[in-house]
């Protein structure tokens, strides 16, 4: 699931026996809480906690895979890389009872507006951003700060969003948004960068026809997943996909070096051993910043790699601020807050995500 936009979101392969991850909800008075919600971010497996407060939910082993759990009142609970062999006792604290906040200062824009101006940028521009409906927007509160030439956003509730045009009801648990503009203004022209993160959980509410199936896999060609797993199977020129560097075209082999390995996500110190994931490690060649002409050590010593990608005319950009980083059989890629995308990529937004456990030959 960050971007641009991010999902905080992001996967490996299936395991050839199905496995579970179990556990029971409790409040800190250690009381059980019956009917909270788990699911995997970004994917389209969840359950509810029975009435005793235990759970069970399949597992599929995927990189950066992390367990949400929420339940109403409470502060919501993350468990990255649950491990099938344990059974976990999750403690949900509650949360603290806050008023909303009162801003003093008056805003240059009208809820409409800056509601509009949230929608653009968290549904996306496209089709399926432009028929995404949200069914809870009382709850989404705004914050224009003038001297930043910022726009805020926080929700009181996960946001529910029906995508009419791929067949999916998204809660969407929004922990940051903001869009920052050249002027105070929430004109799209004038607007620099968008970001917004958080948790993810998708539900069909379609059948899963021949038509549904064509809209999803038209949103996946081009998109970061797809772009990913052509890159880690070697198909980029089989998918179309050209690759440029500094408005050369280049080869894949001359920016990336990819390597399948056994990646460690998690220790037991109780059980003395640890868990290892297939996964592709992606190791970017070369730093844009070691040609420059710059006195500034400090400068030098970050990285940065930016290539272009043209998809049927459709150009997309990619600025790697990381050096290493790992993608799994889905595509989903580790280092969300480092990969930067613009372009073509980053129209989508909420509304063309896909879950991140997708197969686009369902």
């Amino acid at each position: 699931m960050k971007f641009f936009f991010a999902s905080s979101a992001f996967l490996l392969c299936y395991l050839l026996h199905a496995q579970e991850i179990k556990g029971k909800i409790v409040d800190d008075k250690d009381n059980s809480l019956s009917g909270a919600t788990i699911y995997f971010d970004g994917s389209t497996v969840g359950t509810l906690s029975r009435g005793d407060g235990t759970f069970a939910i399949e597992y599929k082993e995927q990189s950066n895979l992390t367990l949400v759990i929420r339940f109403l009142g409470f502060k919501t609970y993350y468990l990255p890389n649950p491990d099938p062999k344990s059974t976990y006792e999750i403690t949900l604290t509650p949360k603290e009872n806050q008023l909303d906040e009162v801003v003093l200062d008056a805003s240059p824009f009208t809820r409409e507006e800056m509601l509009r101006a949230f929608k653009r940028d968290f549904l996306g521009r496209t089709k399926a951003g432009r028929r995404a409906s949200i069914l809870n927007e009382d709850d989404i509160r705004f914050y224009y700060d003038i001297e930043e030439k910022s726009l805020y956003a926080s929700a009181r509730q996960p946001i529910e969003v029906i995508n009419k045009e791929l067949g999916y009801k998204v809660e969407f648990d929004l922990v940051d948004f903001i869009s920052d503009f050249y002027r105070v203004s929430l004109d799209k022209d004038d607007q620099k960068t968008n970001y917004f993160g958080g948790t993810s959980f998708f539900e069909n509410i379609a059948e899963e026809d021949r038509r549904i199936k064509k809209k999803r896999l038209k949103a996946y060609k081009g998109s970061s997943l797809h772009f990913f797993k052509s890159l880690c199977s070697g198909q980029l020129e089989e998918d179309k996909f050209q690759l440029f560097h500094k408005s050369f075209q280049v080869s894949a082999s001359s920016v990336f070096e990819i390597k399948k390995v056994k990646r460690k996500v998690r220790s037991s110190q109780v059980l003395k051993a640890e868990t290892y994931e297939d996964s592709y490690e992606i190791t970017i060649l070369g730093n844009d910043f070691e040609n420059l002409n710059i006195d500034s050590t400090s400068l030098k010593k970050k990285f940065q790699k930016k290539v272009s990608l043209l998809l049927k005319n459709n150009r997309s950009d990619i600025t790697f601020k990381t050096k290493v980083f790992y993608v799994d059989d889905y595509g989903n890629h580790t280092q969300i807050s480092t990969i930067l995308f613009s372009g073509d990529m980053s129209k989508g937004r909420l509304g063309n995500m896909l879950p991140t456990n997708y197969q686009p030959h369902d």
